[in-house]
Formats: structure tokens, C-alpha cells, sequence
């Protein structure tokens, strides 16, 4: 199973592989049923290649490890949330253009810069 990068200037990092934009990288086996992973596809960060190694009936996890590891996943992805949230005062119209369209905001539909940058603060809250 693999993972590639197709955000545009984000690193992403699966237990002790890092995978920069545009690089493709082997999931640790480990990392494979990650939730971690749905969150940056989701996110249109990442595309997930590949079918995990093992089944269900192989990995044994027990219900309290699930829910902490989708537990962890949550906080991670509001984490990234509350940081690209904060990134928005001062951000350069560049950036903004850059997280508009990874959220799949085309700029060119806004009226100017503020109406950019009110539709992606509304997606980030909406999270």
C-alpha cells in the first residue's frame, strides 16, 4: 500500500516515512489502517494507493485501541483545522489562493480577496 502527496506544500508524515508534495512512499504496515490516512485523503491532501497488506481477521484490535486511534484522528485533524484557521490573519493572497483551492475553492468564482478568504474561513469552520 502506498501514499502519495498531492497537496501543494504540505509534508506528511506516516509513523517514520515522510512523503513530500508530489512523492509516492510505502505505508508502514502498521500505518495501514490508520484513520490518519482517511483524514489527510479527505482532506485532498493525499491519494491512498493499494489495498492494505492484511485483513480484518488478521488484525485483531480490540474496541478500546480503535476508538483511541479515531479518537487521536479527530484531534489531528482539528488540530490542522484550528492551525490553517489561525494561518488566515496576515496570510499572503498567494497562500490563500493555494489553501482556497485545496479546500476546493476556485478563487476565480470569488468576487475579490475578502470574499476568498470569507469562503475558506467558512470551510474551515464548518471542519
Amino acid at each position: 500500500m502506498k501514499i502519495e502527496n498531492i497537496s501543494e506544500g504540505k509534508v506528511i508524515g506516516i509513523g517514520t516515512v515522510t512523503v513530500l508534495p508530489g512523492e509516492t512512499e510505502e505505508i508502514p504496515e502498521s500505518f495501514e489502517r490508520s484513520p490518519v490516512l482517511e483524514v489527510y485523503k479527505r482532506m485532498g491532501l493525499a491519494r491512498i494507493i493499494g489495498k492494505p497488506s492484511r485483513t480484518d481477521e488478521d488484525i485483531k484490535v480490540s474496541e478500546p485501541e480503535k476508538e483511541a486511534a479515531e479518537k487521536k484522528a479527530r484531534e489531528e485533524a482539528e488540530a490542522l483545522r484550528q492551525a490553517r484557521l489561525a494561518s488566515l490573519n496576515g496570510i499572503s493572497e498567494e497562500a490563500l489562493g493555494r489553501l482556497a483551492v485545496e479546500l476546493g475553492i476556485n478563487p476565480a468564482d470569488c468576487k475579490d480577496q475578502a470574499d476568498v478568504l470569507k469562503k475558506v474561513r467558512a470551510a474551515l469552520k464548518k471542519g
